[in-house]
């Protein structure tokens, strides 16, 4: 199992740090992790290595033989290492460290260490460790944070009460500006070209508040309300905004595992940035954290501190924090996660997904869920309230696809918190009692029902559904009209964990033959499929002789009408269509208006009002940019050109651009990213046959800016036009087609029935343009189109050169993606054709994005890169960083390259410049794969197994890093060769060989960047 830890700060500065070992490179790298955080270093051991020489010269570090090391000396230390072998027992020396309360880490041994090192990040202000939970981290975090505590301000309110008061203060001014602003007869207040400002009173957007974009972010919930209030407020909240509303007032910490486009999580986040206080008075911290393995380690290590933790996370993080889980249960440690249950179809679109849920359920974790606003509340707050009281955790599930907000009934901070106090009155209780009375007290204090088990449906039913979530909820809104035509039921599992085969067999009624699961996962297969498994386990248990009929059905991606189908076919019942679902909800409810009806977010602007704001730009707040919101630079074309022949297949190019004159700095690893433009050709051919004049203007929001552009920009600069849109765009298409044929089939390819043609569509590549031109029918105005189509996003690249030998200069490598579709047109990757198309002058927009692939700290330690094809770009870059420090008179660890491609007359990318690297010695080994120009074909991984003993001392001895760029197919070969490496010449056991590839990936040494 997992070392459970806690990611945090160590700061070192003025402070003493001990570090033991005889191996020069070993300790070295350690005593510059402390140097750098500011610490004094004493070494015990080895003379100071030369890498050390500018340290030793301002007295920063000293040798001290390991003979003359004491018990009585470890107490001065603030952090101690056991770097590689030493005269003394590292045994002795941990003990020692313990006994005197200094974390201590020792290489290669866990069980010893307190801490994990992360050597990307360290500096100035702190190193950065992860804390373990050897039965000392508790010690460790309890003492991390009475250093932070004691550090704090003590007139901290008061600061963050006058920065929310100047806050208000300029709110107030901007709306004082706009209100002088709307005396001028100018049509709208402060849009701008291509520029964040506000739209304010246009006819389009004539709700929007007033303000800059910025001040226009989602407000989530009054929460001084719900502070104040004696009673149950009525406050409008989305299902995700609703459960964090709970896990932000009844903690101290709340963890967020969410990828930063998402939405889940933000609220609270919201929150702690504006330093909103919790139901106990108290600031709540709010963190995003990353899902990966070890993902809950933080929580354990929060919760080791005494604080009461709550997590927001999305269903996929779920079984990252198996291992966690399972320990918190037997450890009796109260935590509640809010988990959404969704995912991506193959659309991009956000289904419900159990799947990972009941992967997790092994853990024994008490798992509810809910669907709606409301319930997402309510449950919230009830398992809260079972974490208090059995001090287990709580796993919250929430429908991930259904995040529409309602008006509900929210707890004020004082009924939350007295709701878990009383929890814990009678002391803890088993996790199936606090269960039942915390659903008891909701029913009684608040007056809204919820049962573990809660069956709908007729008395004599011999069909039932079982489900939960919202396929529960579709289930029972589709009962009432399935309920006309025969007897069934509808089941909703409201308790996933605990379960109880007699409580579930009990709530069904006596006359049920036939149970029927409505599952909503990804794919197949036994944990996924867990409910059905709980489900025929309590059939067979009920009566074994003759078990009840069990069967399942996945509805995943399935509409709400394709739930009820499924039911009807169950049910023998004839089906209904999307269409005549649709047409039975217009009659009951006749104000619901389409798409095609709804007022566009864009307006046609005219050239007097769009001259107003380039003339006058400080009183309209116009900006001039190419990407509104986003950090970019305008660079320009310096060198182009072909790498491989004009007869391969395979059209690789070198791309160099000049960055003189702008702010565009980048890290070695960093990736470029390219905002292509569409084909104007294209453009223009698609203007003509859809009748729109490209010299229009257009002032609309996109990406939560405010831009004016010519419609032609527009189709070329800003919307993917060629890109492939999601079922949402077939659907509000839909509504536009006059041909009712071509609505219905819209229609058609978003349901069940149509996804063996969609999926065929997105295999092919179809494309907005494409569908506007096959359902000619369907005409979205300009506006529409700029609401409907979704914006040009960036294609990121890794950048294949050194910032310290190319100054003002960065390279890329690109390969021309292309392909046939079905009708055998030729079609080519939008970027990849913007790139081809370059000539050297010509401008271009770019970002820079951070990456995982860093060289390691030390100049010393040994570099081993596998790269295929254009994924050696990172490592050009990698080669080229080294051979600046070793002209610099650094001294230089060896370095190992693998290339791969087809063949070296057509592929041997920069091939002269590895050579000249490899004669001078820089590039220790190249080793070259082509795979084929021989009769038996030829892998990087094959090559890796020859230099397995070498691989295995670079690794395991020196502290090398492994790096594997390029497509995933090698990967798990080039794992077997490094296992076998390690195995036959690292005396690792097979059996420990994976274990030690992943504590290789957690300290950032074996780094694997694959699409």
């Amino acid at each position: 199992m997992p070392t459970p830890s806690l990611i945090v700060g160590l700061r070192l500065d003025g402070k003493q740090a001990a570090v033991f070992g005889n191996d020069q490179v070993a300790a070295a790298s350690r005593a510059i992790f402390a140097l750098d955080a500011g610490a004094h270093v004493v070494l015990y051991g080895p003379e100071i290595p030369e890498s050390l020489a500018k340290w030793a010269k301002v007295g920063r570090i000293n040798a001290v033989p390991a003979s003359k090391y004491a018990s009585s000396d470890m107490p001065q230390f603030s952090v101690a290492f056991v770097a590689g072998s030493t005269d003394l027992a590292a045994e002795e020396i941990a003990r020692d460290a313990r006994a005197a309360g200094v974390p201590i880490n020792v290489t290669g041994n866990a069980e010893l260490s307190d801490f994990t090192l992360m050597p990307t990040y360290r500096g100035s202000s702190g190193l950065q460790i992860a804390v373990t939970t050897n039965g000392v981290a508790p010690r460790v975090a309890s003492r991390l944070l009475k250093e932070i505590t004691s550090k704090l301000p003590s007139d901290l309110e008061p600061q963050l009460k006058q920065v929310a008061h100047l806050n208000n203060v300029a709110r107030e001014a901007e709306q004082q500006r706009d209100q002088l602003m709307a005396t001028m007869e100018v049509g709208d207040k402060e849009s701008d070209i291509s520029a964040s400002a506000t739209v304010g009173n246009t006819p389009a957007l004539q709700n929007s508040s007033p303000g800059s974009v910025s001040d226009q972010a989602p407000q989530y919930l009054d929460l001084s309300a719900l502070r104040t209030s004696a009673n149950q407020l009525n406050q409008e909240a989305s299902v995700q905004t609703a459960a964090s509303y709970v896990a932000h007032a009844l903690s101290d910490l709340c963890f967020v595992y969410s990828a930063p486009e998402q939405l889940l999580g933000e609220a609270a986040l919201a929150w702690s940035r504006r330093a909103e206080k919790n139901a106990y008075g108290e600031w709540v911290s709010a963190l995003r954290m990353e899902t990966r393995n070890g993902a809950g380690h933080a929580v354990w290590g929060a919760l080791s501190s005494g604080s009461r933790v709550a997590a927001i996370a999305s269903s996929a993080s779920l079984p990252y924090m198996v291992p966690v889980l399972m320990e918190l249960v037997e450890r009796k440690q109260p935590v509640v996660i809010h988990a959404a249950a969704q995912s991506l179809d193959e659309a991009a679109d956000v289904q419900t997904d159990f799947a990972d849920v009941f992967a997790a359920l092994q853990t024994n974790a008490v798992f509810l869920n809910s669907s709606s606003a409301q319930e997402a509340h309510d449950v919230a707050a009830i398992a809260h309230a079972v974490a208090a009281a059995a001090q287990v955790p709580v796993v919250h599930v929430i429908s991930g696809a259904n995040n529409e907000s309602a008006d509900i009934k929210m707890l004020n901070h004082q009924q939350l918190a007295a709701f878990v106090a009383q929890a814990t009155a009678n002391g803890p209780v088993s996790a199936d009692v606090a269960v039942q009375q915390a659903l008891d007290r909701f029913k009684h204090k608040f007056s809204r029902t919820y049962c573990q088990l809660e069956y709908s449906g007729s008395a004599d039913a011999q069909t039932v559904f079982i489900s939960l979530g919202q396929v529960a909820a579709d289930a029972l809104a589709a009962l009432p009209d399935i309920l006309k035509q025969g007897n069934t039921g509808v089941l909703n599992v409201r308790t996933l964990r605990p379960w109880d085969h007699a409580q579930f067999l009990a709530n069904l009624p006596t006359s049920a033959r036939r149970l029927v699961v409505l599952s909503s996962t990804r794919g197949a297969g036994s944990a996924r499929d867990a409910l059905l498994a709980d489900v025929s386990v309590a059939a067979f248990v009920g009566n074994p002789m003759a078990p009840l009929s069990v069967s399942g059905e996945n509805v995943y991606g399935f509409s709400s009408v394709g739930v009820a189908n499924a039911m009807r076919t169950v049910l023998g019942i004839e089906p209904v269509t999307e269409e005549e679902k649709e047409k039975e909800q217009q009659q009951q409810q006749p104000e619901t208006t389409a798409a095609a009806s709804a007022e566009p977010m864009a307006f046609e602007d005219n050239a007097l009002a769009v001259a107003k704001r380039l003339a006058f730009p400080e009183a309209y707040g116009t900006q001039l940019e190419a990407r509104p919101g986003e950090r970019t630079f305008e660079v320009k074309v310096s060198s182009l050109r072909r790498m491989t022949p004009d007869t391969y297949d395979r059209n690789i190019i070198h791309i160099e651009f000049d960055t003189r004159g702008t702010d565009l700095t980048y890290e070695i690893g960093d990736a470029l990213g390219v905002y292509g433009f569409n084909d104007q050709d294209q453009v223009r051919s698609f203007c003509q046959e859809y009748g729109l004049d490209g010299n229009v203007l257009v002032t609309a929001v996109k990406d939560g800016q405010t831009q004016t552009r010519s419609v032609f920009s527009w189709l070329t600069h800003a919307l993917d036009l060629f890109g492939r849109p999601s079922k949402k765009f077939y659907a509000a298409l839909a509504d536009f087609a006059s041909d009712e044929k071509e609505a219905e089939k819209l229609r058609w390819l978003t349901t069940s029935e149509g996804a063996i043609e969609f999926k065929d569509r997105v295999a092919d590549t179809c494309t907005y343009a494409d569908l506007l031109r096959e359902f000619s029918s369907a005409r979205p105005s300009m506006l529409h189109l700029v609401d409907l189509i979704a914006p040009i996003k960036p294609r990121h690249y890794s950048i294949a050169s050194s910032m310290r030998m190319h100054p003002g200069s960065v390279h890329l490598c690109v390969v021309t993606v292309h392909w046939r579709t079905s009708c055998g047109e030729e079609r080519t990757g939008q970027c990849t054709r913007f790139l081809n198309s370059l000539t050297v002058g010509d401008r271009v927009v770019v970002g820079v994005k951070p990456s995982v692939m860093k060289l390691p700290p030390l100049d010393e330690q040994p570099v081993i890169m596998a790269g295929l094809g254009t994924g050696m770009a990172p490592f050009r870059a990698f080669i080229e960083e080294r051979a600046v420090r070793k002209l610099e008179g650094h001294k230089v660890g060896p370095m190992t390259l693998y290339f791969g491609s087809r063949h070296r007359a057509m592929e041997y990318l920069y091939g002269e410049e590895f050579e000249a690297y490899h004669a001078d010695g820089l590039l220790t080994n190249l080793r070259l794969a082509f795979s084929r120009d021989q009769k038996n074909k030829v892998y990087i991984q094959h090559k890796m197994r020859d230099d397995a003993e070498t691989l295995a001392s670079h690794m395991l001895t020196q502290e090398g890093c492994f790096y594997l760029c390029g497509p995933t197919w090698p990967t798990g070969d080039v794992k077997d060769a490094m296992v076998h490496a390690f195995t036959t010449y690292g005396n690792v056991k097979k059996s420990d060989a994976s274990k030690l590839i992943e504590e290789l990936k957690e300290s950032e040494r074996y780094i694997l960047e694959v699409y």
